[in-house]
């Protein structure tokens, strides 16, 4: 997507230099985005989550340091991806994680899926208040 990006900003009509300063944005991007979450080299990409049956959820960081988290209602289950969107506890930014089926024993995604989509699931909507 980064490369599509930058092709499509290349074939607009620009000046020179805006296009460039774009183009190193778009790159400072690709390489923060492939540091975190393709490499996990950062000190604070997750390489790890636990998830019990209550929903309460966890993450480890590349330092090997547990965080609670709290799992947002934002993330997506489906049978070929799961993107668990959670947030650290004394953190304003929420952490993405995506596991694919193959990255998981077929058990335990399925198990990992079910919980998603109903336990976790019901739990949020009870948690949430509606709007008046």
């Amino acid at each position: 997507m980064h490369a599509l990006g930058i092709g499509l900003l290349w074939s607009l009509p620009l000046t020179l230099w805006l296009k460039a300063f774009f183009t190193v944005a778009l790159l400072a991007s690709l390489a923060f985005y492939l540091g975190r979450d393709a490499w996990r080299s950062f000190s604070w990409s997750v390489v790890a989550v636990s998830l019990d049956s209550e929903c309460k959820c966890g993450i480890r960081t590349e330092k090997g340091e547990w965080l609670e988290a709290k799992l947002l209602a934002s993330s997506f289950v489906s049978p070929y991806l799961t993107v668990l969107n959670v947030r650290p506890h004394r953190s304003r930014w929420a952490q993405h994680v995506i596991i694919l089926p193959d990255a998981i024993d077929p058990e335990r995604f399925r198990q990992l899926r079910v919980l998603l989509n109903w336990k976790c699931r019901a739990e949020d909507a009870r948690n949430t208040n509606p709007i008046r």
